[in-house]
């Protein structure tokens, strides 16, 4: 149950201040709520290495979810702002490949690391690569710009009536409610893989390993869009095959008739 909260408090912060930060990385500019996400990212890496309780953990995992956030919520636009647009659907299929290729990585690494050092360690070292990639974006991405081309939205009265209506469109919360459904089962699925392949006899390693592989296939989907999307097929569609291929195979995977998986093993780790 515990480790169900760690892994699902970084999204805490997406949900509770998501909307006020989208908000304001118009104002602090793009690449600065980046950069500040990145570096808070580092700092809970560094400070959780020492936490020596569940609640802290906790914590810190919260922090670090609002500094995801304000990485990913930015950075969509950030692309658009410097790509040509007929890369756009290219560049943003390989953007939201972020999540699996970064689960995988994780996956695939960790067991090696924690057999030779300590949670603490490995810790350390995601802290370390989130400050690398604001290196990267320190010296890489185009600063923001001086001038503000609606500073009007900077303000109290330009930033209500566009909260009023981004709160009474439909839109959005259509968009919020299908990323919903879709992380959740990404969650659910992905984050206790391991636990479902110790429960079969599995080593460490190798249910890692499997793991990763899992993770890391959600990125061809994500490449996959944006190739599709560039040659015609409407965003609807593409978000049609990807909910039902997802729903029947997480059913494949996870049903159970009698105590007993629906599917073999081998099958389920196809699904």
């Amino acid at each position: 149950v515990q480790a169900g909260f760690l892994l699902s408090t970084v999204q805490v912060a997406g949900m509770v201040l998501g909307l006020v930060v989208g908000l304001g990385a118009d104002k602090w500019g793009l690449r600065r709520s980046v950069l500040a996400g990145l570096l808070l990212m580092t700092l809970s890496s560094m400070v959780g290495a020492a936490a020596t309780g569940f609640v802290w953990l906790l914590t810190l995992r919260v922090l670090e979810g609002l500094g995801f956030l304000l990485v990913a919520m930015p950075a969509p636009c950030l692309i658009r702002r410097n790509v040509k647009p007929s890369e756009l659907g290219a560049r943003m299929g390989w953007w939201g490949s972020y999540m699996p290729i970064g689960s995988a990585m994780g996956l695939l690494l960790g067991p090696w690391v924690l057999q030779a050092t300590s949670w603490q360690v490995w810790w350390m070292i995601l802290g370390a690569v989130s400050a690398l990639a604001a290196y990267a974006v320190l010296r890489m991405v185009p600063a923001d710009s001086g001038v503000n081309p609606a500073p009007a939205a900077m303000t109290a009265e330009g930033w209500r009536p566009r909260l009023a209506l981004t709160l009474r469109s439909p839109g959005p919360w259509l968009v919020s409610l299908g990323s919903m459904v879709s992380s959740g089962q990404w969650m659910g699925i992905v984050g206790f893989l391991p636990t479902l392949y110790a429960e079969a006899g599995l080593s460490a390693k190798l249910a890692g390993l499997l793991t990763a592989v899992v993770a890391a296939s959600n990125m061809l989907g994500n490449v996959a869009a944006g190739k599709l999307l560039n040659r015609g097929w409407s965003p609807a569609r593409c978000l049609q095959t990807g909910y039902v291929l997802m729903g029947l195979t997480a059913l494949l995977a996870y049903v159970q008739v009698g105590g007993e998986a629906l599917a073999p093993l081998w099958l389920r780790f196809v699904a």
